[in-house]
C-alpha cells in the first residue's frame, strides 16, 4: 500500500481530487457508518480558513473531511480542525453528521480524543453530529485505488511517555486521575497541561509555575471563537478572569508563588465542575 505523499505528493491535489471521487468519499462514509453523499465542495471558506473537502448528502445535510498533510502522521492541528470546523458549519445552521481525520498514522492519545469527543454523540446523535468524529487511514493500492481502513492496533503509533518532573509530587497526591498531556519546560517557567473529556481538543487546562506567581486555567487553544467566548464566560467560577490573547481565548486564576498544591488543585477542580455543570445542561437541552 502507498502512502499519501508516494501517491500524490501533496495534501492539496489529493483533496482537490477527492472533491469530486464521491466513490472515495462513500468508502469512508461506510467505514464509519455515514450515508451516502451526492456533491462535494474543496476548500470550503469559512471564518479564519478553509475546509479540505465537505460532503452533501442528498437531504442536504453535511460531512467535513480533513486531510494531514505530507506527513503522514496526525498532529494536534489537524485533529483539533476536525472536530473545529464541524463546530463551525454547526454554528452557520448546517445539518453536520460528522467529521473524519484523513491520514497514514496516529497516536493513540489522539484516537482516545476523538473517543471522547464522540461521547456527546453518542448521548444524543440528531443534534450532536458535529461531535461525530473519526480517524481513518487513508492508503492506496500499487494500482492508484483508494482503500481507506480504520485504524487497527497495528497502525496505531504509541505516544512516548514523557516524565513529569517538577509536577511529580503534585500529580501523585492532588491530579492522579487527571487527563495528563505533558509537562513542558520554558524558560524559568513550567506548565503542566490536562485536559477533560467532556471538552474537544482544542481546549487544554493547566497548571504554570513562574517565577513570582503560579496560574492555573483552560485556554481554547485554536480557532476561538464568539461561542468559545460565551461558553467560557458561563463556566468562569468566582475569582478566574477572562480574556483573549493571539487567537487563544483563556479562562485563569493568579496565585501567589508560596501557594499550597492543594488550593491549585481545588481551584482547577472547581473550574472543571463549573464545565461539566454546562456541558450536561447543553447535552440535556
Amino acid at each position: 500500500m502507498k502512502t499519501l505523499k508516494e501517491q500524490w505528493g501533496s495534501e492539496v491535489k489529493f483533496t482537490q481530487h477527492l472533491a469530486t471521487d464521491l466513490d472515495s468519499l462513500n468508502k469512508i462514509n461506510q467505514l464509519v457508518g455515514l450515508p451516502r453523499v451526492t456533491k462535494a465542495v474543496n476548500e470550503l471558506s469559512i471564518p479564519g480558513g478553509s475546509i479540505d473537502v465537505v460532503g452533501y448528502t442528498d437531504k442536504g445535510h453535511v460531512i467535513v473531511y480533513e486531510h494531514q498533510d505530507q506527513s503522514g502522521r496526525a498532529d494536534q492541528t489537524h485533529v483539533g480542525k476536525t472536530s473545529h470546523y464541524a463546530r463551525i458549519l454547526k454554528s452557520q445552521g448546517k445539518q453536520v453528521l460528522g467529521a473524519i481525520l484523513l491520514c497514514d498514522s496516529i497516536d493513540q492519545i489522539f484516537l482516545d480524543t476523538f473517543a471522547d469527543i464522540r461521547w456527546a454523540y453518542d448521548r444524543r446523535p440528531s443534534y450532536m453530529g458535529h461531535c461525530n468524529v473519526h480517524a481513518v487511514k487513508s492508503q492506496w493500492t500499487d494500482n492508484g485505488d483508494y482503500e481507506p481502513k480504520l485504524f487497527e492496533d497495528i497502525d496505531i503509533i504509541q505516544k512516548e511517555e514523557r516524565e513529569i518532573d517538577h509536577y511529580r509530587d503534585f500529580v501523585n497526591v492532588y491530579a492522579k486521575d487527571w487527563i495528563i498531556q505533558r509537562e513542558e519546560r520554558n524558560g524559568d517557567a513550567v506548565t503542566l497541561w490536562h485536559r477533560m473529556s467532556e471538552l474537544d481538543s482544542r481546549y487544554m487546562l493547566w497548571v504554570h509555575t513562574l517565577k513570582r506567581s503560579i496560574k492555573v486555567g483552560i485556554h481554547c487553544l485554536t480557532g476561538a471563537n464568539e461561542d468559545d467566548e460565551q461558553f467560557l464566560n458561563s463556566v468562569k467560577p468566582e475569582g478566574f478572569d477572562y480574556r483573549r490573547s493571539q487567537g487563544r481565548a483563556t479562562l485563569e486564576k493568579i496565585f501567589p508563588i508560596d501557594t499550597d498544591p492543594e488550593t491549585l488543585a481545588n481551584a482547577t477542580e472547581t473550574l472543571k465542575r463549573s464545565i461539566r455543570k454546562k456541558v450536561d445542561q447543553k447535552i440535556h437541552f
